[in-house]
């Protein structure tokens, strides 16, 4: 007799409650993209190492599994619907379902897993390690005996708390492919050997970030001879998944994949990176800016030997020839030359009290900064030594971006100190350009056709750039002039952002881009998100000891519903930059041609390296911000370990600096609200939000102008006393109807200047919602107490008379 399916069902984890609250969440994670087994065999395999059952019954259908048993004799078993054996998905099917019992229901869709689950009986921890054991199964080989899965049974536990994710102790490793994965994590977790590993860990909530687990995924590739995928730690963070894929891949491996960059000689042409071109392409539009200047201020305490210090950077740039390149414009085409010789122009500022010169050393660097450069001749850096006392300098180097990255300063500094302590370095084997040469050999046609599919997919019918409220439209070409904010946040809050990365088994840099995505869904209203990121292209280790701009920015698309939790949207991010950073190698901007900007506002988390210092001296460093800007706004975060630092760029065409520190202001409050309450909506939050905001400022509570106004608005539209108009009045429940909210929305913009998507007045009901809406998308509060002032002296004229009074007076 089949077993009842109610008793195959998962293992609850949670207690049964006194009272049922009859609520569900849904948990998803990446998965194949095709079905190679039916959904109900895979589960038949998972449940059976679950429960030890050997007769199992799921979606009406019979198992029975024996330790022998192999995935595709499960998968000849099942009943056809769910997806063949090798066939993918049937093609009148989008996704496929499977009912576990006991309020657990499993979906696949190409690329996805997940589960909708009853949150009396489960814990989210249970239900994420179910989606994983599902992927695994998915993922493994079609001769894969059951007893090779090695699933281990699950206890019925009585925690509800989310600490259900954390492992009571490592599950130890077996065989020698999950020994050596762990060896490998070991060289790039801080604190942690390999004995510490389990199988089941996940890479992630054991301190793993994305440049790490891409290195570490690179020195896998090399010790196995394999050409793993980039984002392997991504989709499979455990060792026990990590060794399956391995496995997989050898089975499959193409000879000559591994082959890596070869050596040429300096007068061998070869053509420029994709970042180089990039670069150099937006130099060609618009010359003479400084949003490619990448300058850095080096503090230096101590007896400083100058010419030593200037003989060590000399060293540096003759070591590396990507540094002694000049950029020439060939028929419309760059072409790199490097040269055998190039000075670094080195210039001394004395700006001790004694001296006759400006003493303020921000100012002068600012000056020096702003100083373009001649892409035709080498080097494109230069070095100034401001002197402000005997034992105290700044070593400025002002570099042009087609020279290096921000992961490049390490290596820059460490050559540094070696040649200034007269430290022999290994002789490099190869230089930027041989690796930027094997990168783009290594790119097929069919790889690149991919890539372009991939981006005509996902951006279709995409949203024009995002623009935050405040932001004027440009009359001209952009002149990429720029300001920054600077800010930070505190150690308990970056504590709390890393504890709940590690707990959901993501990175740092996903948790703090999807509360970026999150500030700007609640300030803008708008729901499908384009937003550009940075990503290091760092990868094999050759690259590690380069000096290079090894780095690409790419879209990133999503869509934000207020019903969301912040955790749904965390595993939504994290999907799409994994989709996204696969295509990494295949350069966007050659591929999204001829149809305007992807995005206008760009995320980016930085990490500066820790170099010990020459000796004798004591130094600091940190990146300077230019006065110039590549896009409208750049969101940039930097990692210095127990705190986060922060800088908001902005283009001055198109923003004033309130907006850039409104964003300052209300990101840390987000973070701190989904650190706080991750598994609330997102419009359940409650922090600081832009309307409180405007009380601070003096123009909200009771006396608001802007209030008074739209209770107006709305007894004229509605044609209702003013006086039944409440705080939580709803506009439709007053009568109102679609066409009102749209003759509503056209006197806001007469009336206020202030203009709203009328889908987002359609959402926003409540007469505080809709307020608050308001605010959001006011230039400043300031300018929107005084227009709604204003507005009330002439509010006894015809709407059309009230209109041309205020017109009249643009200042407001």
């Amino acid at each position: 007799m089949p077993a009842d399916p109610l008793h195959t069902a998962v293992p609850h984890d949670l207690p049964t409650p006194v009272v049922p609250q009859f609520f569900h969440d849904v948990c998803e994670i990446t998965g194949p993209d095709t079905l190679r087994m039916p959904l109900a065999a895979c589960l038949a395999a998972v449940l059976s190492g679950y429960t030890g059952r050997a007769e199992l019954a799921v979606d009406a259908q019979h198992f029975s599994v024996k330790p022998a048993t192999t995935l595709l004799e499960l998968a000849v078993t099942a009943s056809p619907g769910g997806g063949g054996v090798d066939g993918g998905v049937p093609q009148d099917s989008a996704a496929v379902e499977a009912h576990r019992g006991a309020g657990l229901l499993l979906r696949w869709a190409p690329g996805s897993l997940s589960a909708d689950y009853d949150t009396d009986r489960y814990s989210r921890g249970r239900v994420d390690q179910v989606l994983s054991d599902v992927r695994r199964v998915l993922t493994a080989d079609l001769g894969t005996t059951v007893a090779e899965l090695n699933i281990a049974p699950l206890s019925v536990a009585a925690d509800p708390s989310d600490e259900a994710l954390v492992k009571k102790g490592p599950v130890p490793l077996e065989g020698p492919v999950e020994q050596a994965v762990a060896e490998v994590w070991s060289q790039f977790i801080e604190v942690i050997g390999p004995s510490e590993i389990g199988r089941d860990d996940n890479y992630f909530a054991l301190g793993g970030d994305s440049l790490s687990a891409i290195r570490a995924t690179n020195r896998l590739s090399e010790h196995f001879g394999l050409d793993l995928p980039k984002q392997l730690l991504s989709t499979s963070p455990t060792p026990r998944e990590v060794a399956a894929v391995i496995r997989a891949v050898g089975t499959t491996a193409r000879q000559g994949d591994t082959e890596g960059p070869v050596a040429h000689s300096e007068d061998t042409p070869l053509p420029v990176s994709a970042a180089q071109e990039a670069v150099w392409l937006f130099e060609q539009w618009q010359p003479g800016t400084t949003a490619y200047h990448v300058p850095w201020a080096i503090e230096l305490t101590g007896a400083l030997a100058r010419e030593r210090l200037r003989g060590s950077l000399e060293a540096v740039v003759g070591r590396h020839s990507v540094l002694r390149t000049a950029f020439h414009d060939q028929d419309g085409c760059v072409e790199a030359v490097p040269v055998r010789q190039a000075e670094v122009p080195w210039t001394e500022h004395d700006l001790t009290p004694a001296a006759t010169g400006p003493g303020d050393p921000e100012a002068v660097m600012a000056q020096l900064i702003a100083e373009p450069f001649d892409l035709s001749r080498a080097p494109l850096l230069r070095a100034d030594l401001l002197r402000l006392s005997a034992q105290h300098h700044i070593l400025l180097l002002t570099f042009h971006h087609l020279l290096l990255d921000s992961g490049s300063l390490e290596i820059l500094l460490r050559e540094l100190a070696a040649g200034y302590d007269a430290r022999e370095l290994p002789e490099l084997r190869l230089q930027y350009r041989d690796v930027a040469d094997w990168q783009q050999q290594a790119a097929s046609r069919q790889h690149v056709a991919d890539a372009t599919a991939y981006w005509r997919r996902e951006l279709a019918d995409a949203p024009a750039p995002l623009e935050l409220p405040g932001c004027r439209h440009r009359t001209g070409p952009p002149d990429h002039a720029g300001d920054s904010v600077t800010w930070a946040l505190d150690d308990e809050l970056t504590h709390s952002v890393r504890t709940l990365a590690q707990r959901l088994g993501v990175t740092s840099y996903t948790v703090l881009f999807t509360a970026f995505q999150s500030l700007l869904y609640r300030i803008t209203g708008q729901d499908d998100l384009v937003l550009g990121t940075a990503v290091s292209t760092r990868d094999r280790t050759e690259c590690e000891g380069l000096i290079g701009p090894f780095f690409a920015t790419m879209p990133v698309r999503t869509r934000v519903h207020g019903d969301q939790s912040f955790v749904d949207l965390v595993r939504q991010t994290q999907q799409r930059t994994t989709a996204a950073f696969a295509w990494k190698d295949v350069p966007f901007h050659t591929l999204h041609t001829g149809q305007g900007a992807a995005y206008q506002i760009l995320f980016e988390v930085s990490r500066p390296a820790v170099v010990p210092p020459p000796t004798g001296l004591s130094w600091n460093y940190r990146l300077l911000n230019p006065a110039a800007t590549k896009l409208d706004l750049i969101f940039t975060l930097s990692d210095h370990g127990t705190s986060l630092g922060g800088a908001v760029t902005y283009a001055t065409d198109r923003y004033d600096r309130s907006t850039a520190e409104r964003l300052t202001r209300e990101y840390p409050r987000l973070l701190a609200a989904a650190c706080a309450t991750p598994r609330q909506p997102l419009n359940a939050w409650e922090y600081d939000a832009p309307g409180d905001l405007a009380h601070e400022d003096g123009t909200g509570g009771d006396g608001d102008p802007s209030r008074t106004v739209l209770t107006r608005l709305w007894a004229e539209v509605l044609d209702i006393p003013a006086d039944d108009i409440g705080p939580h009045s709803d506009f439709f429940g007053l009568g109102g109807r679609s066409l009102d909210a749209v003759r509503l929305n056209s006197r806001l913009r007469k009336t206020l200047q202030v203009t709203v998507a009328p889908a987002q007045l359609f959402r926003a009901a409540d007469f505080n919602a809709q307020l608050d809406v308001i605010r959001r998308h006011a230039t400043a509060p300031d300018a929107l107490h005084r227009r709604a002032s204003l507005v009330l002296t002439a509010w006894d004229l015809r709407p059309e008379e009230r209109h041309t009074l205020t017109e009249r007076r643009p200042h407001v």
